[in-house]
């Protein structure tokens, strides 16, 4: 049984590393936002585990080592801080997806969250209620982001952007869920038992290994490669055609939700998806049926309303943002 907790850390090291190389690839290709968000998470996550893996090799060698204050007092901060990578990253994909822009929004509760942390680790005795407050609190965060986005959907007014919101339902519903799994064997391992572990049936499991947790990254890398993929696909293809299909359609809602975020109009929204399918204003104004001074006038209030001083940026900008 040892083994398979062994393959269990070894895959979850490998998927780890797996997400955060495509979500590299795919922000390299694409420039967005989410996805570089994401291969940072990927990978904070996967020096969470390393360290983890870290005590076990270790315990082999010098298990006095391992158990000394200042060694566990250390390696306690560092996984503030890669907990804080991959939870942090979680919450600014969640605020680049709604397209809330605010800075102190995007950065205090991850201030909070690692405040809170160095708080539990260096104020409370050392002790299973300590150990269940201090690895708890990245469920709590977590929650507590799945929260903030639901009231984000409850309070708009916006049809589209809750039509959006609503299509994610099955990816917040999953996090929700593995989210309790988690708090619920935080509980049994550092409340009930109370010992750095303990015993199911012939398994002997580590308080501090939370396997839920480990099925929570699995989840978000299988999410996160799909959508990677789905990217990547789209570049290889066809960079920016908008043409019949699948792959299309995403981009058409992608269109719509860029224009709303920049309040584009119906018309200027229609001339900025021609124009980043390549075509120059002469072509666009005959495909359209419109004046050319028409066409001039939409990109000159399209380059004004996204800050964008020329097609190039333009493009640039959609795709950072989709």
């Amino acid at each position: 049984m040892e083994l398979l907790l062994f393959y269990e850390m070894i895959l979850t090291l490998l998927a780890s590393c797996l997400a955060a190389a495509a979500c590299l690839s795919a922000f390299l290709v694409g420039r967005s936002k989410m996805m570089l968000y994401s291969f940072t998470g990927f990978l904070s996550y996967f020096f969470d585990v390393v360290l983890v893996f870290q005590d076990v090799f270790m315990e082999h060698i010098d298990a006095t080592f391992v158990h000394d204050g200042t060694y566990l007092l250390v390696r306690s901060f560092l996984v503030i801080f890669t907990g804080a990578g991959f939870l942090v990253s979680l919450w600014l994909i969640i605020c680049e997806y709604v397209g809330d822009t605010r800075e102190a929004m995007r950065i205090v509760p991850g201030l909070v969250f690692i405040g809170l942390s160095e708080f539990v680790l260096v104020g409370f005795p050392d002790s299973g209620f300590q150990r269940f407050a201090f690895y708890t609190l990245r469920s709590v965060f977590l929650l507590w982001m799945l929260c903030a986005a639901t009231m984000r959907f409850l309070r708009t007014k916006d049809e589209f952007e809750r039509a959006r919101l609503w299509r994610k339902r099955w990816i917040a519903a999953t996090l929700v869920v593995l989210g309790a799994c988690i708090v619920i064997e935080d509980v049994y391992g550092f409340l009930i038992c109370d010992t750095p572990y303990f015993q199911i049936g012939p398994v002997l499991i580590s308080s501090e290994r939370n396997y839920a947790e480990n099925v929570l990254l699995l989840a978000c890398a299988f999410f996160a490669c799909r959508d990677a993929a789905r990217m990547l696909l789209m570049r290889f293809h066809e960079p920016t055609a908008i043409k019949d299909g699948p792959d299309d359609e995403k981009m058409r809602e992608n269109l719509l939700a860029y224009a709303r975020r920049y309040g584009l109009s119906a018309r200027e929204r229609e001339v900025l998806g021609q124009a980043l399918s390549g075509k120059d204003n002469q072509n666009i104004a005959s495909g359209m049926g419109i004046a050319l001074n028409t066409v001039k006038v939409h990109m000159h209030n399209i380059f004004k309303k996204t800050g964008c001083a020329n097609r190039k940026e333009l493009s640039q900008d959609f795709w950072k943002r989709m």
